[in-house]
């Protein structure tokens, strides 16, 4: 079995593990080494899944993930009141410095990002600082980078800081119209910048519908193009697990230090 661990890199409210998620990431990273565990792609996990790796490929690995696509998952920036943050991908960069045995070739992480410009533009000044740090000249890079790929996270979110009646939760989003502009217009979007197809999708705050879930993505994987979705409901991965809602461990909701996280994973 595989945990999935999920990071939101504007998670930012103090110095420590528990408040602020680069220091858990730099935290978790040595914690996850010190045990012996390997973090491994999610592609990798994917290749088990489908039957095309041994199990002892994944043994004692983590599969690590960062959501909504934020700049501070790949740029080093001065966080009003907390001061400077050291990107998550600088910390993993850090880290293989520190470590240089420790993550080749499989330090590996894959950040969801938000496909709509706009979007991303009031989120940005609804929720963060208005400071543009949710831009994507980076992504065409990061996807390129060999610690990181970029994939979809939807193409608004369905953000309560978006204007509209059932703004705010992802399970209204539960037809195939709405499907097609939050996964298939999204996957087009996001491809056009980093010049490959997103193939795995994140559900935004976690949540989907019985359509998207069983209807959408089981029956037309002509039209996403999807090897998985992942949720964030807590719990480890293993070969029976729904390939269109895989449990996710979330950074400071279900571990909050990195005690708590090997606790997590046994």
């Amino acid at each position: 079995m595989v945990p999935i661990l999920t990071y939101h890199s504007q998670n930012i409210r103090g110095a420590r593990p528990a408040d602020n998620d680069h220091a858990a990431l730099a935290a978790d990273l040595e914690a996850l080494i010190s045990t012996g565990k390997t973090v491994i792609p999610l592609d990798r996990m994917m290749e088990w899944l489908e039957g095309n790796l041994d199990e002892r490929a994944v043994t004692n690995s983590v599969v690590m993930t960062f959501d909504d696509g934020c700049d501070f998952d790949v740029r080093d920036i001065e966080y009003p009141g907390h001061g400077m943050q050291r990107s998550f991908l600088g910390i993993m960069q850090d880290f293989l410095e520190r470590f240089p045995a420790s993550g080749k070739p499989s330090l590996h992480a894959t950040s969801f990002v938000i496909a709509s410009w706009e979007a991303r533009h009031q989120i940005d000044a609804g929720s963060l600082f208005g400071e543009g740090w949710m831009s994507d000249d980076w992504w065409n890079e990061a996807d390129a980078n060999p610690l990181l790929s970029i994939e979809n996270h939807g193409w608004d979110h369905n953000h309560p800081d978006l204007e509209g009646d059932e703004r705010g939760n992802f399970h209204s989003v539960d037809n195939r119209e709405q499907c097609m502009e939050q996964v298939v217009h999204a996957a087009e979007s996001i491809g056009h910048l980093t010049g490959r197809r997103p193939h795995y999708f994140a559900y935004p705050f976690g949540e989907s519908s019985q359509y998207i879930r069983e209807i959408f993505f089981p029956e037309y994987p002509e039209l996403h193009g999807c090897r998985a979705a992942v949720g964030t409901d807590p719990g480890l991965v293993h070969p029976d697990t729904d390939l269109w809602n895989l449990p996710r461990f979330v950074c400071g909701r279900d571990w909050t230090s990195p005690e708590e996280l090997l606790n997590l994973l046994g």
